[in-house]
């Protein structure tokens, strides 16, 4: 049996159904701890017919941890779930005595295949994560964190107990969307991990956490009606910058670190999300309309996107 968890709000609904069911189809045994931090969600997720998944309303995670309401009325929504990250790994261990070795997923991740190889990866190691491995392009974003939130992985055992702990502590103390101090909301503290902990593992498999800021390193096949990355399977893809423009309409953003839409990335890796994301959300998520923001900077960036999007589309209808 392998333990995950994963938080969102009513508004990542289609995404956390998505990783679920993504999960159902290519995990094997396991158990997901979803963390609705909101009414809405837990009310939308209690209709569902999840077999393999443990709903936890948000109050339940204040109550076990206190100190999280107060940093909760100091920081934006989006930094504190980034606070909340760590929280939910603390909780698991605290009430799920079963569980040896927890994996943390972000909601917008989505399976493709089995994510056996990682597990094997790791080994009897206490930790692992990921690091972004940002294409040249992307390269400037390691400012804020060489290694990806996205999945990572604690033992119930001393070294990995401590560094949840710490890192627990530290996000509920600090976490903010914004570079201070060497910090970055949840994700910078990683950095200083390989060097602070034991048995902290590095896992390099190019099929995980594929996503905008390193595809561009990585040539895409299909054989056997499985995606590779280079010459590993695809595990599973981070849609961290998937935006939906109207109700069918998506944009992919590959335009901004110049990758372009070939027929593996639109037809094997994106459409399938999209469907899923279709058939699971509760609300379309829209972003804000800046049209009328007159920022000469805004301006400039606008202008650059707009002729990053000529030479490399990436806008998906889906019909």
């Amino acid at each position: 049996m392998k333990y995950y968890c994963t938080h969102f709000g009513i508004n990542y609904t289609g995404h956390a159904l998505s990783l679920y069911h993504s999960l159902v189809k290519h995990a094997g045994e396991f158990k997901l701890f979803m963390f609705c931090m909101d009414a809405d969600s837990c009310e939308h997720l209690g209709k569902q017919e999840l077999n393999n998944a443990v709903l936890i309303p948000h109050e339940q995670l204040e109550n076990a941890i206190p100190n999280l309401i107060g940093a909760k009325f100091n920081r934006s929504r989006v930094e504190y779930f980034y606070t909340c990250s760590p929280a939910t790994c603390y909780y698991v261990f605290q009430y799920f005595e079963e569980v040896d070795l927890l994996t943390y997923l972000d909601a917008d991740l989505y399976f493709y295949s089995s994510p056996l190889p990682l597990f094997d990866e790791l080994g009897n190691e206490s930790i692992g994560i990921i690091e972004h491995r940002f294409h040249w392009f992307s390269r400037r974003n390691k400012i804020y964190g060489n290694f990806n939130v996205g999945w990572i992985s604690f033992r119930k055992n001393e070294n990995g107990l401590r560094c949840l702990n710490d890192w627990m502590q530290n996000c509920i103390k600090w976490c903010y969307q914004q570079l201070e101090d060497g910090k970055y909301a949840d994700q910078k503290y990683l950095d200083a991990w390989p060097n602070e902990y034991h048995g902290v593992k590095i896992l390099h498999n190019k099929g995980a956490n594929l996503a905008i800021w390193n595809i561009g390193n990585y040539k895409l096949k299909i054989s056997e009606q499985n995606v590779f990355v280079d010459n590993e399977r695809l595990i599973f893809y981070h849609f961290a910058n998937l935006k939906q423009i109207s109700e069918n309409k998506f944009c992919s953003d590959l335009s901004r670190v110049l990758v372009p839409t070939n027929q593996i990335i639109l037809e094997e890796i994106y459409v399938p999300y999209i469907h899923s994301l279709l058939k699971y959300q509760v609300k379309v998520i829209i972003p804000k309309n800046d049209i009328y923001n007159n920022n000469i900077v805004f301006r400039i960036k606008k202008l650059s996107r707009d002729i990053r999007q000529l030479f490399f589309p990436d806008i998906i209808n889906i019909v």
